[in-house]
């Protein structure tokens, strides 16, 4: 005789496999999620640990990382003339931090060790930060009281 009740399920095997592929799908979702988070809080964090503070960096203006503070307004600044050429060759001034020809009529510096010529506010913001000239590293120093700049024995390496 036949038994109307049933005895096993048809589909109990397909539903074992189906909720372990699932949980297997779960837990490598997971397990990947977490490893992109881990990866972005890492690099945020050596980010973060590798960047100079900006108080930090206030701070250090004006040292050049020697201790030295170079006084800007005792460095000679004057008006560009088109005629009175950098170069003995004749040809036009240039401005090595931004990479600009130097104009008539514009407000310039000219170091008094090397004598290289820059726009005043290239090389003010480049000796915010560095005592050095940005074009041979040689070291600015004012002029003294007699208009001569003053005489280094150290050479820019």
């Amino acid at each position: 005789m036949a038994s109307f009740g049933p005895t096993t399920l048809p589909n109990s095997d397909n539903q074992l496999q189906a909720s372990q592929g699932t949980a297997i799908f779960s837990y490598t979702c997971i397990g990947l999620t977490g490893a992109a988070l881990f990866s972005v809080a890492f690099f945020f964090c050596y980010q973060f640990r590798n960047r100079a503070p900006v108080a930090a960096a206030g701070a250090a203006a004006g040292t050049g990382g020697r201790g030295r503070i170079v006084d800007l307004s005792k460095l000679p600044e004057f008006a560009y003339t088109g005629s009175a050429k950098h170069s003995g060759r004749g040809d036009v001034a240039q401005c090595s931090v931004c990479i600009g020809t130097v104009e008539g009529g514009e407000m310039v510096r000219q170091l008094p060790l090397c004598k290289h010529l820059y726009h005043v506010e290239c090389i003010d913001m480049w000796l915010a930060s560095h005592d050095t000239c940005p074009l041979c590293r040689a070291e600015v120093e004012p002029p003294d009281d007699d208009g001569h700049a003053a005489t280094t024995t150290e050479l820019p390496v």
